[in-house]
């Protein structure tokens, strides 16, 4: 009578030649990795290292650069990056962001994960909301924290999130040029139950400015046209009175 089968799976330091052939069942040595709506190809998931980042992986093997690497250490969220996979227990597809400069490449085994350029591209004019929100309100200027804030917003988007909960859970990515409020408003635009929106750079609201005269805002053009439209006076013949 036969042994019983391995009750675990094999990897590549044992000796499987040693193995009988109903033993190797489940015998894998490379991980499934999904990137951006596609498999990873089986040669490419190979060269996965059991010491290696995912960021690393996505940047030397992919060839994604979209994803930073700041400080290394999960704080500043340069490198953020959206993990989606099933829950076992209810069922669903939950996403969630993770720092991939601390998350092991073979961690995210049997997981799709969506970089920045998995979120939209200037190809084709191809950008998301979110992308297009944050060039409108002037949420970049060097732009290397950019694409983990936009993974980020993305991230919480995919789980129908409010303007509360972005507030609360856009504290892991750091910003050292904007300021954070047009980063905030260009998040928040997109949700729902978004308030009346600050879409001036100067941090006050639209129509509320001290210095509207000078401001070139669309807001403040199109009220200056509205204005002179107005103040119009119709010359109209005798005839007519």
């Amino acid at each position: 009578m036969a042994p019983y089968p391995r009750s675990r799976l094999l990897y590549e330091n044992d000796d499987v030649e040693r193995v009988n052939a109903f033993e190797k069942q489940g015998y894998r040595t490379a991980p499934i990795l999904y990137v951006n709506g596609s498999r990873v190809p089986d040669d490419v998931a190979a060269k996965a290292r059991s010491n290696q980042t995912l960021l690393s992986f996505l940047r030397d093997e992919m060839n994604l650069k979209g994803s930073k690497l700041g400080c290394a250490e999960g704080g500043c969220g340069a490198c953020t990056v959206m993990i989606s996979k099933k829950d076992n227990e209810s069922g669903e597809l939950k996403h969630i962001s993770v720092n991939a400069c601390l998350m092991p490449v073979l961690a995210a085994d049997g997981c799709h994960v969506t970089t920045v350029e998995g979120v939209g591209s200037v190809k084709g004019d191809n950008l998301h909301p979110i992308q297009k929100a944050m060039v409108e309100m002037h949420g970049s200027q060097c732009g290397f924290c950019t694409p983990g804030i936009i993974v980020a917003i993305y991230s919480l988007y995919a789980n129908n999130c409010s303007t509360k909960e972005i507030e609360e859970h856009m504290d892991g990515n750091l910003c050292r040029c904007t300021g954070y409020r047009p980063i905030w408003d260009a998040a928040r635009s997109l949700c729902d139950d978004a308030e009346e929106l600050v879409r001036g750079p100067c941090g006050t609201p639209c129509r509320e400015c001290p210095e509207r005269d000078e401001c070139e805002q669309d807001c403040n053009v199109e009220d200056k046209q509205k204005a002179a439209t107005k103040d119009k006076v119709i010359v109209t013949s005798s005839k007519d009175k």
